[in-house]
Protein backbone atom coordinates (compact mmCIF):
# COMPACT_ATOMS: atom_id res chain seq x y z
CA UNK A 1 0.00 0.00 0.00
CA UNK A 2 1.51 3.04 -1.16
CA UNK A 3 1.33 6.83 1.32
CA UNK A 4 1.20 9.89 -1.20
CA UNK A 5 2.27 12.77 0.96
CA UNK A 6 -0.39 15.24 1.46
CA UNK A 7 -0.74 18.51 -0.89
CA UNK A 8 0.55 20.98 2.31
CA UNK A 9 4.12 18.33 2.75
CA UNK A 10 4.12 18.59 -0.77
CA UNK A 11 4.11 22.49 -1.15
CA UNK A 12 6.17 23.37 1.77
CA UNK A 13 9.05 21.11 -0.29
CA UNK A 14 8.75 23.36 -3.22
CA UNK A 15 8.59 26.00 -1.36
CA UNK A 16 12.13 25.31 0.65
CA UNK A 17 13.47 24.59 -2.83
CA UNK A 18 12.45 27.92 -4.54
CA UNK A 19 14.25 28.97 -1.16
CA UNK A 20 16.87 27.45 -1.72
CA UNK A 21 17.22 28.73 -5.70
CA UNK A 22 16.74 32.11 -4.11
CA UNK A 23 19.89 31.90 -1.61
CA UNK A 24 21.83 30.22 -4.30
CA UNK A 25 20.88 33.22 -6.68
CA UNK A 26 22.11 35.74 -4.03
CA UNK A 27 25.54 33.50 -3.20
CA UNK A 28 26.86 33.65 -6.67
CA UNK A 29 25.95 37.71 -7.12
CA UNK A 30 27.79 38.74 -3.71
CA UNK A 31 30.89 35.84 -5.06
CA UNK A 32 30.66 37.81 -8.33
CA UNK A 33 30.37 41.65 -7.28
CA UNK A 34 33.14 40.54 -4.25
CA UNK A 35 36.19 39.15 -6.89
CA UNK A 36 35.07 42.27 -9.38
CA UNK A 37 35.27 44.67 -6.08
CA UNK A 38 38.90 42.84 -5.77
CA UNK A 39 40.07 42.88 -9.33
CA UNK A 40 39.08 46.88 -9.61
CA UNK A 41 40.42 48.24 -6.54
CA UNK A 42 44.22 46.70 -6.87
CA UNK A 43 43.90 47.57 -10.70
CA UNK A 44 42.69 51.62 -9.41
CA UNK A 45 45.86 51.29 -7.02
CA UNK A 46 48.37 50.49 -9.34
CA UNK A 47 47.06 52.95 -11.96
CA UNK A 48 47.33 56.24 -9.48
CA UNK A 49 50.69 55.09 -8.39
CA UNK A 50 51.54 54.73 -11.68
CA UNK A 51 50.05 58.09 -12.82
CA UNK A 52 51.01 60.40 -10.07
CA UNK A 53 54.59 59.52 -10.79
CA UNK A 54 54.04 61.31 -14.43
CA UNK A 55 51.14 63.40 -13.34
CA UNK A 56 51.06 64.73 -9.70
CA UNK A 57 48.13 66.39 -8.78
CA UNK A 58 46.44 64.09 -6.37
CA UNK A 59 43.27 66.95 -5.91
CA UNK A 60 42.90 66.61 -9.96
CA UNK A 61 42.54 62.72 -9.67
CA UNK A 62 40.32 62.96 -6.77
CA UNK A 63 37.85 65.00 -9.30
CA UNK A 64 38.60 62.45 -12.02
CA UNK A 65 37.23 59.51 -9.89
CA UNK A 66 33.73 61.46 -8.70
CA UNK A 67 33.37 62.64 -12.40
CA UNK A 68 34.07 59.05 -13.51
CA UNK A 69 31.82 57.90 -10.80
CA UNK A 70 29.06 60.10 -11.58
CA UNK A 71 28.89 59.86 -15.54
CA UNK A 72 28.73 56.25 -15.37
CA UNK A 73 26.51 55.33 -12.88
CA UNK A 74 23.80 57.60 -14.59
CA UNK A 75 23.54 55.29 -17.49
CA UNK A 76 23.32 51.99 -15.37
CA UNK A 77 20.74 53.61 -13.48
CA UNK A 78 18.23 54.38 -16.60
CA UNK A 79 19.29 51.05 -17.64
CA UNK A 80 17.94 49.13 -14.05
CA UNK A 81 15.18 51.42 -14.07
CA UNK A 82 15.55 52.04 -10.35
CA UNK A 83 12.47 53.82 -8.75
CA UNK A 84 12.48 56.99 -8.23
CA UNK A 85 16.18 57.21 -9.58
CA UNK A 86 16.78 60.94 -9.90
CA UNK A 87 14.71 62.35 -7.41
CA UNK A 88 15.65 63.21 -4.20
CA UNK A 89 13.99 65.80 -1.05
CA UNK A 90 15.72 68.50 0.58
CA UNK A 91 15.80 66.56 3.97
CA UNK A 92 17.46 63.11 2.62
CA UNK A 93 19.74 65.21 1.19
CA UNK A 94 20.75 67.11 4.09
CA UNK A 95 20.90 64.40 6.29
CA UNK A 96 21.75 61.59 4.32
CA UNK A 97 23.99 62.59 0.79
CA UNK A 98 25.48 65.52 2.01
CA UNK A 99 27.43 64.06 5.14
CA UNK A 100 28.51 60.69 3.34
CA UNK A 101 30.04 63.50 0.24
CA UNK A 102 32.03 65.17 2.76
CA UNK A 103 33.19 61.87 3.98
CA UNK A 104 33.61 59.98 0.59
CA UNK A 105 35.72 63.09 -0.34
CA UNK A 106 38.19 63.15 2.77
CA UNK A 107 38.59 59.75 2.16
CA UNK A 108 39.15 59.30 -1.61
CA UNK A 109 41.76 62.48 -1.63
CA UNK A 110 43.30 61.33 1.18
CA UNK A 111 43.98 57.84 0.15
CA UNK A 112 45.21 59.26 -3.21
CA UNK A 113 47.43 61.79 -0.83
CA UNK A 114 48.86 58.84 0.83
CA UNK A 115 49.75 56.77 -2.53
CA UNK A 116 51.20 59.81 -4.10
CA UNK A 117 53.99 59.39 -1.03
CA UNK A 118 54.11 56.41 0.12
CA UNK A 119 53.97 52.67 -2.01
CA UNK A 120 50.69 51.13 -2.08
CA UNK A 121 51.09 47.91 -0.23
CA UNK A 122 52.24 50.25 2.93
CA UNK A 123 49.13 52.37 1.93
CA UNK A 124 46.45 49.33 2.44
CA UNK A 125 49.17 47.64 5.15
CA UNK A 126 47.75 51.10 7.30
CA UNK A 127 44.20 50.92 5.56
CA UNK A 128 43.82 47.98 7.29
CA UNK A 129 43.69 49.27 10.56
CA UNK A 130 39.84 50.15 9.68
CA UNK A 131 38.66 47.90 12.62
CA UNK A 132 40.42 50.05 15.12
CA UNK A 133 38.71 53.05 13.98
CA UNK A 134 35.08 51.11 13.49
CA UNK A 135 35.57 50.09 17.56
CA UNK A 136 36.40 53.86 18.33
CA UNK A 137 33.94 55.74 16.42
CA UNK A 138 31.27 52.88 17.71
CA UNK A 139 32.20 53.38 21.92
CA UNK A 140 32.02 56.96 20.98
CA UNK A 141 28.79 57.74 19.14
CA UNK A 142 26.96 54.47 19.94
CA UNK A 143 27.83 53.67 23.01
CA UNK A 144 29.04 50.21 22.35
CA UNK A 145 31.01 47.76 24.36
CA UNK A 146 33.43 45.38 23.27
CA UNK A 147 35.26 42.22 24.60
CA UNK A 148 38.66 42.11 26.06
CA UNK A 149 39.74 39.63 22.96
CA UNK A 150 38.32 42.34 20.48
CA UNK A 151 41.05 44.92 22.08
CA UNK A 152 43.83 42.19 21.61
CA UNK A 153 42.84 41.97 17.79
CA UNK A 154 43.52 45.71 17.85
CA UNK A 155 46.78 46.40 19.54
CA UNK A 156 47.87 43.21 17.46
CA UNK A 157 46.87 45.57 13.88
CA UNK A 158 48.47 48.59 15.91
CA UNK A 159 52.01 46.88 16.39
CA UNK A 160 52.24 45.51 12.60
CA UNK A 161 51.41 48.67 11.61
CA UNK A 162 54.05 50.09 13.83
CA UNK A 163 56.42 47.28 12.57
CA UNK A 164 55.56 48.40 8.66
CA UNK A 165 56.27 52.33 9.81
CA UNK A 166 59.77 51.62 11.01
CA UNK A 167 60.99 49.08 8.21
CA UNK A 168 59.17 50.54 5.27
CA UNK A 169 62.20 51.54 2.62
CA UNK A 170 60.15 54.52 1.47
CA UNK A 171 58.64 55.86 4.04
CA UNK A 172 57.24 59.29 4.55
CA UNK A 173 55.35 60.82 7.43
CA UNK A 174 53.37 62.91 4.69
CA UNK A 175 51.61 59.51 3.30
CA UNK A 176 51.69 57.85 6.81
CA UNK A 177 48.96 60.74 8.30
CA UNK A 178 47.32 60.75 4.87
CA UNK A 179 46.73 57.28 4.98
CA UNK A 180 45.50 57.35 8.87
CA UNK A 181 42.97 59.98 7.83
CA UNK A 182 41.87 58.18 4.79
CA UNK A 183 41.08 55.44 6.75
CA UNK A 184 38.98 56.99 9.86
CA UNK A 185 37.00 58.71 6.96
CA UNK A 186 36.36 55.33 5.21
CA UNK A 187 35.44 53.88 8.98
CA UNK A 188 32.83 56.48 9.35
CA UNK A 189 31.79 56.61 6.06
CA UNK A 190 31.10 52.52 5.77
CA UNK A 191 29.01 53.14 8.96
CA UNK A 192 27.08 55.55 7.68
CA UNK A 193 26.17 54.36 4.36
CA UNK A 194 24.70 51.21 5.89
CA UNK A 195 22.68 52.92 8.18
CA UNK A 196 21.76 55.62 5.34
CA UNK A 197 20.81 52.52 3.07
CA UNK A 198 18.64 50.88 5.79
CA UNK A 199 16.69 54.03 7.32
CA UNK A 200 16.14 55.81 4.00
CA UNK A 201 15.47 52.33 2.11
CA UNK A 202 17.57 53.97 -0.97
CA UNK A 203 18.89 51.62 -3.84
CA UNK A 204 22.45 51.59 -3.60
CA UNK A 205 23.20 52.82 -7.08
CA UNK A 206 21.06 56.18 -6.67
CA UNK A 207 23.35 56.64 -3.40
CA UNK A 208 26.30 56.15 -5.72
CA UNK A 209 25.08 58.85 -7.89
CA UNK A 210 23.98 61.10 -5.55
CA UNK A 211 27.19 60.95 -3.63
CA UNK A 212 29.08 61.33 -6.73
CA UNK A 213 28.01 64.11 -8.05
CA UNK A 214 27.79 65.73 -4.81
CA UNK A 215 31.69 65.04 -4.08
CA UNK A 216 32.51 66.14 -7.61
CA UNK A 217 30.88 69.54 -6.66
CA UNK A 218 32.31 69.64 -3.30
CA UNK A 219 35.85 69.26 -4.92
CA UNK A 220 35.70 71.27 -7.87
CA UNK A 221 36.23 74.74 -6.15
CA UNK A 222 39.24 73.25 -4.68
CA UNK A 223 40.57 72.27 -7.73
CA UNK A 224 39.97 75.32 -9.38
CA UNK A 225 41.85 77.48 -6.73
CA UNK A 226 44.86 74.09 -5.82
CA UNK A 227 45.54 72.92 -9.35
CA UNK A 228 44.07 75.51 -11.89
CA UNK A 229 47.06 77.08 -12.28
CA UNK A 230 49.50 74.64 -11.50
CA UNK A 231 47.53 72.38 -14.44
CA UNK A 232 48.36 74.71 -16.85
CA UNK A 233 51.83 75.64 -15.92
CA UNK A 234 53.20 72.42 -15.97
CA UNK A 235 55.49 71.32 -17.48
CA UNK A 236 54.14 68.37 -19.78
CA UNK A 237 57.44 67.81 -21.88
CA UNK A 238 59.21 65.84 -19.24
CA UNK A 239 56.86 62.86 -19.48
CA UNK A 240 56.84 63.01 -23.50
CA UNK A 241 53.15 61.94 -25.02
CA UNK A 242 50.71 63.35 -22.72
CA UNK A 243 47.89 62.17 -24.35
CA UNK A 244 49.89 58.47 -25.19
CA UNK A 245 50.83 58.44 -21.26
CA UNK A 246 48.16 60.07 -18.87
CA UNK A 247 44.98 59.80 -21.02
CA UNK A 248 44.87 55.87 -20.77
CA UNK A 249 45.68 55.80 -17.29
CA UNK A 250 43.28 58.62 -16.66
CA UNK A 251 40.88 56.72 -17.78
CA UNK A 252 41.44 54.00 -16.69
CA UNK A 253 41.15 55.30 -13.04
CA UNK A 254 37.89 56.36 -13.35
CA UNK A 255 36.37 52.99 -14.89
CA UNK A 256 38.07 51.10 -12.33
CA UNK A 257 36.81 53.69 -9.25
CA UNK A 258 33.50 53.30 -10.58
CA UNK A 259 33.75 49.50 -10.72
CA UNK A 260 34.97 48.93 -7.50
CA UNK A 261 32.22 51.63 -6.32
CA UNK A 262 29.14 49.58 -7.84
CA UNK A 263 30.86 46.45 -6.34
CA UNK A 264 31.38 47.27 -3.02
CA UNK A 265 27.93 49.26 -2.49
CA UNK A 266 26.31 46.05 -4.35
CA UNK A 267 28.06 43.87 -1.97
CA UNK A 268 27.93 45.94 1.18
CA UNK A 269 23.27 46.10 0.05
CA UNK A 270 23.83 41.77 0.75
CA UNK A 271 25.84 41.12 3.21
CA UNK A 272 25.96 42.37 7.15
CA UNK A 273 28.73 44.91 8.43
CA UNK A 274 30.76 42.03 10.03
CA UNK A 275 30.77 39.80 6.71
CA UNK A 276 31.44 43.45 4.55
CA UNK A 277 34.78 43.73 6.94
CA UNK A 278 36.21 40.23 6.36
CA UNK A 279 35.61 40.56 2.78
CA UNK A 280 37.41 44.21 3.58
CA UNK A 281 40.27 42.29 5.27
CA UNK A 282 41.13 40.08 2.19
CA UNK A 283 40.75 42.66 -0.77
CA UNK A 284 43.25 44.38 1.25
CA UNK A 285 45.73 41.05 1.08
CA UNK A 286 45.24 40.43 -2.35
CA UNK A 287 45.78 44.32 -2.91
CA UNK A 288 49.47 43.85 -1.52
CA UNK A 289 49.99 41.22 -2.87
CA UNK A 290 49.24 42.70 -6.39
CA UNK A 291 51.00 45.90 -5.82
CA UNK A 292 54.43 43.88 -4.58
CA UNK A 293 54.07 41.88 -7.39
CA UNK A 294 53.42 44.43 -9.84
CA UNK A 295 54.95 47.83 -8.76
CA UNK A 296 57.46 45.80 -7.41
CA UNK A 297 58.75 48.53 -4.41
CA UNK A 298 61.44 47.34 -2.00
CA UNK A 299 60.29 45.35 0.99
CA UNK A 300 62.47 43.68 3.93
CA UNK A 301 61.90 40.68 5.71
CA UNK A 302 60.50 42.66 8.38
CA UNK A 303 58.18 44.75 6.63
CA UNK A 304 56.28 41.64 5.16
CA UNK A 305 56.28 40.97 8.83
CA UNK A 306 54.49 43.62 10.22
CA UNK A 307 51.99 43.33 7.46
CA UNK A 308 51.51 40.03 8.23
CA UNK A 309 51.16 40.98 11.82
CA UNK A 310 48.48 43.60 10.89
CA UNK A 311 46.37 41.26 8.65
CA UNK A 312 46.32 38.60 11.06
CA UNK A 313 45.16 41.73 13.60
CA UNK A 314 42.10 42.02 11.16
CA UNK A 315 41.35 38.39 10.35
CA UNK A 316 41.51 37.91 14.26
CA UNK A 317 39.05 40.99 15.19
CA UNK A 318 36.84 39.43 11.88
CA UNK A 319 36.46 36.20 13.36
CA UNK A 320 35.68 37.74 17.23
CA UNK A 321 32.89 39.52 15.87
CA UNK A 322 31.66 36.75 13.62
CA UNK A 323 31.63 34.56 16.43
CA UNK A 324 29.61 36.93 18.29
CA UNK A 325 27.01 37.29 16.04
CA UNK A 326 26.92 33.32 15.79
CA UNK A 327 26.39 33.49 19.66
CA UNK A 328 23.81 36.68 19.11
CA UNK A 329 21.93 34.62 16.45
CA UNK A 330 22.06 31.22 18.90
CA UNK A 331 20.23 33.23 21.30
CA UNK A 332 17.12 33.93 19.56
CA UNK A 333 14.01 32.10 20.17
CA UNK A 334 13.30 29.10 17.83
CA UNK A 335 9.20 29.72 17.35
CA UNK A 336 7.72 32.68 15.86
CA UNK A 337 4.21 33.32 15.31
CA UNK A 338 4.07 35.80 12.41
CA UNK A 339 6.55 36.98 10.12
CA UNK A 340 8.68 39.76 10.41
CA UNK A 341 7.79 42.98 8.49
CA UNK A 342 10.60 43.28 5.73
CA UNK A 343 11.53 46.82 4.06
CA UNK A 344 10.93 45.46 0.82
CA UNK A 345 7.99 46.02 -1.22
CA UNK A 346 9.17 42.90 -2.96
CA UNK A 347 8.84 40.71 0.32
CA UNK A 348 4.95 40.23 2.09
CA UNK A 349 4.14 39.43 5.21
CA UNK A 350 1.31 37.09 6.54
CA UNK A 351 0.36 35.52 9.45
CA UNK A 352 1.99 32.40 10.47
CA UNK A 353 0.93 29.40 12.77
CA UNK A 354 3.52 28.17 15.37
CA UNK A 355 6.41 26.89 13.47
CA UNK A 356 9.72 25.16 15.08
CA UNK A 357 12.37 27.19 12.94
CA UNK A 358 16.20 26.84 12.30
CA UNK A 359 16.52 30.28 12.41
CA UNK A 360 15.06 33.14 13.92
CA UNK A 361 12.58 34.22 11.40
CA UNK A 362 10.34 33.46 8.66
CA UNK A 363 9.72 35.28 5.51
CA UNK A 364 6.60 35.12 2.68
CA UNK A 365 8.48 36.05 -0.79
CA UNK A 366 6.19 36.76 -3.59
CA UNK A 367 3.79 34.54 -2.06
CA UNK A 368 5.62 31.59 -0.83
CA UNK A 369 6.22 31.04 3.11
CA UNK A 370 9.74 29.43 3.82
CA UNK A 371 9.99 28.40 7.56
CA UNK A 372 13.56 26.72 7.04
CA UNK A 373 15.69 29.95 6.25
CA UNK A 374 16.79 33.11 7.33
CA UNK A 375 15.79 36.19 5.55
CA UNK A 376 17.57 36.89 2.30
CA UNK A 377 20.09 39.25 1.66
CA UNK A 378 18.18 42.69 2.08
CA UNK A 379 17.56 44.27 -1.21
CA UNK A 380 17.42 48.06 -0.63
CA UNK A 381 14.95 49.71 -3.31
Amino acid sequence: MSITPSPSILNLQSLDTAADDVSQYYCVKGVLLCFLWYISSAANGIMLKKCLALFPFPLTLTVVQFFGCAALTFPLLKYQRVRGAFSLSKGLFMTGILPLSGGKVAAVFFATLSIANIPLSYSNTIKASLPLFSVIFSKIILGQSHSPMIYCSLLLIIFGVIICSFTEVLFNLAGLLSAIVGTMATALLSVYAKKAMSDHNMHYLKMLYFVSITSLFLTLPFLILLDGTNLLNYDYSAIGDPVAEIFPLISGIALTNFTQNVAAFGFLSLVNPVSYSVANCMKRVFTIAASLVILRNPVSILNVLGMTTALSGVALYNKIKLDEKRAEKLSLPTVIKKSVNHPNPLYTTHLIPDVPLKSHTAYVMNGYTNYNHSLPPRLIS
